[in-house]
């Protein structure tokens, strides 16, 4: 007699449970949306950076030859300072070193920093 309360009570339970199932589903379904929707507005915000680098502005250009070699712990993985020569679409720059030759290749923003001129003691 017990055997078959305990199946009785299992029976009702998976009937239960699938009844619930398209609810739970639904819910999952928008708990996901949610979770998109806030990493997509964290990638925004933390990835995508709008660079102001004007026409004129001192900046240095990343290595990433340096960055690769395995020795060179202490070595600048920085190039420069170059010149911002023209401001182009997307996030590119084309720049000129010091002398005023301009680079062929046009650069992407992302690799580019600020340079600031070291203090005369």
């Amino acid at each position: 007699m017990d055997e078959d309360i305990k199946e009785i009570n299992l029976s009702d339970r998976i009937v239960g449970l699938l009844e619930e199932l398209p609810k739970i589903r639904y819910e999952a379904k928008e708990q996901i949306l949610k979770s998109q929707i806030k990493q997509k507005e964290y990638h925004d915000r933390k990835i995508i950076k709008e660079h102001t680098f004007g026409i004129g502005d001192k900046i240095l250009l990343y290595d990433k030859a340096k960055a690769q070699q395995l020795s060179g712990k202490l070595e600048s993985k920085w190039l420069g300072p170059f010149y911002i020569h023209e401001i182009l679409p997307n996030g590119a720059y084309k720049i000129k070193d010091i002398k005023g030759v301009i680079k062929k290749t046009p650069v992407n923003g992302e690799l580019l920093k600020i340079y600031h001129t070291p203090m005369s003691r």
